[in-house]
């Protein structure tokens, strides 16, 4: 089975003023239809080159080399990277990671001097390889951790192509010349797919691998999403479907979609999530050239954590957010709640019940609670939670950015006013 999206709770029949008519869900397959085309032609062409990740199987083979010569020789890995080289490493570990079967896990995403001295204080240095990411070879807080850390390994006498793997891209850029120099292992990420897109390159497979999860089925995941997208029934291709359908929600005042997956184990998904939502589609102008600030804020929630939290805003604050949930079918690891004092606590009601039960039927009263209160909400579905699911879920919400992307008229792929910061940040440290 694959992921499925329910989007009757999308409907203004069911959500009121706040859902879409049946005018615009009967007109959803035929706006598919056109909008797939074009994916498939500009595929063609090059462009949305992530959508093809599933099937390189020459970059499969190049990282499990790199992987299986290292595993079992080091006790940690530290990663070095920030925003796409890190939110997706963190979402797949999460998901996926099975704890002390692999080395432990330490990323490097900030300059703050205290994760530094943390992860120091973590490590052993002989134990430790180090991989660094960044696609530009020059992000500066990538550049500011490896030259840090290079300078302990070098007064430690620890040779550099021992404990670090660069992966960046394939020709050019600062990182590729520093892994020419020393002659470092390297992994590359295309030139044609941006960092937030990057997951399924080696910028996350890499370290994925090194950690024992299982990327080849991550990568079957994704190549069903892309035919899914691609070739398949356009009924069946919930991500076209959900781009399309936050586009036209984000039109009727819907300007924030709330991800929220009720999973401990996908909690940093959602946080992977914002960043590819809200870069690619928060610009200020789109195609056209008019000048608009145009945008869908991804905010971040997890079940049933944040029905103790934010579900009071979302239920009852302003009616401007359109709720995705995402749940497992079948949950891997179940208890079932036996002889207890539940009388005593007012809550007989949950014995001989399983906690999978309990956290099911939460997410279904959230549901149900925010459709009666008009708060218009869809629904994704994993059959269970394991790798290929997991690929394509990630694929499948890359493509519904693109899809989004391309209903708003915007680039989804640039990121002008990060770049600007980042020209900000370097001058004020005297640098051009």
């Amino acid at each position: 089975m694959s992921v499925t999206l329910d989007i009757r709770n999308l409907a203004a029949a069911r959500v009121g003023a706040h859902g879409l008519s049946d005018e615009e869900l009967a007109r959803l397959d035929a706006r598919a239809t056109a909008l797939r085309s074009r994916l498939a032609a500009e595929f063609a062409r090059g462009q949305h080159a992530y959508l093809g990740l599933g099937d390189d199987d020459e970059a499969l083979e190049r990282v499990l080399r790199l992987a299986q010569s290292r595993m079992g020789r080091f006790g940690h890995l530290v990663v070095l990277g920030i925003g796409g080289s890190a939110l997706g490493l963190r979402a797949v570990v999460g998901a996926l990671a099975r704890p002390g079967e692999s080395a432990d896990l330490h990323i490097v995403d900030s300059t703050d001097p205290w994760l530094f001295a943390d992860v120091m204080a973590r490590i052993e240095l002989k134990r430790t390889l180090f991989v660094v990411i960044s696609k530009s070879g020059g992000t500066l807080e990538t550049v500011a951790a490896l030259g840090l850390f290079v300078e302990k390994l070098r007064a430690a006498s620890l040779p550099l192509r021992e404990h670090l793997i660069a992966v960046t891209d394939p020709e050019s850029g600062p990182l590729r010349a520093f892994a020419r120099a020393h002659d470092l292992d390297t992994a590359d990420i295309p030139p044609a797919v941006g960092g937030r897109f990057s997951v399924l390159t080696a910028a996350g497979l890499l370290p994925v691998a090194l950690l024992n999860i299982d990327i080849a089925g991550l990568l079957r995941g994704a190549a069903v999403t892309r035919q899914m997208c691609l070739g398949a029934d356009p009924a069946a291709d919930w991500p076209t479907r959900l781009g399309l359908c936050a586009m036209d929600l984000y039109r009727l005042g819907k300007t924030s979609l709330v991800f929220m997956p009720y999973s401990a184990r996908l909690r940093d998904l959602a946080h992977w999530f914002v960043q590819l939502w809200d870069e690619s589609l928060g610009k200020e102008s789109v195609l056209d050239g008019k000048r608009v600030q145009a945008g869908q804020t991804a905010i971040p929630a997890v079940g049933p954590t944040d029905q103790h939290a934010q579900m009071q805003l979302f239920l009852d604050g302003p009616n401007d957010k359109l709720l995705l949930f995402l749940r497992v079918a079948r949950h891997e690891s179940d208890f079932k709640l036996g002889a207890f004092d539940w009388d005593g606590f007012d809550a007989a009601y949950v014995r001989d019940r399983s906690l999978g039960e309990v956290m099911d039927s939460q997410l279904a009263g959230t549901v149900e609670a925010c459709t009666q209160k008009g708060r218009a909400n869809a629904t994704l579905t994993l059959p269970v939670l394991d790798a290929a699911s997991l690929g394509e879920v990630l694929m499948g919400l890359q493509a519904a950015t693109s899809v989004a992307g391309m209903a708003l008229g915007v680039n989804a792929y640039d990121q002008p006013a990060v770049e600007l910061g980042k020209r900000l940040s370097r001058r004020m440290l005297g640098g051009k």
